[in-house]
């Protein structure tokens, strides 16, 4: 998760890193913005599975850790919500950039 916040705070400055610790903008800031974006959807859909088989496992009786079954839910719920937030702000940006006048 704390790969993923980076990643998209590195695409969204446009930077990008090379080999001799220098940065350099990038005019694939998109591209790197929306490889962050897949990689934190992937995240979030990682952590949901891994809960919702958790949650299984407690109610058929295959598991009896409600500690890991709690850390997975909030994990799960944490991703979702900072996923939503990241949804919201490209939004917000999209219907900014819309509002241009051209």
């Amino acid at each position: 998760m704390i790969q993923a916040i980076q990643q998209l705070q590195d695409a969204s400055l446009g930077l990008k890193k090379i080999d001799n610790n220098k940065s350099l903008t990038s005019d694939s800031s998109f591209v790197d913005s929306f490889e962050a974006a897949k990689k934190l959807l992937n995240a979030t859909n990682e952590a949901e599975k891994i809960s919702s088989e958790l949650t299984y496992d407690f109610m058929t009786g295959k598991n009896d850790n409600i500690h890991s079954l709690m850390i997975a839910s909030e994990k799960s719920g944490i991703l979702l919500q900072f996923t939503m937030q990241v949804r919201n702000q490209l939004m917000d940006a999209y219907k900014e950039i819309m509002r241009l006048p051209v």
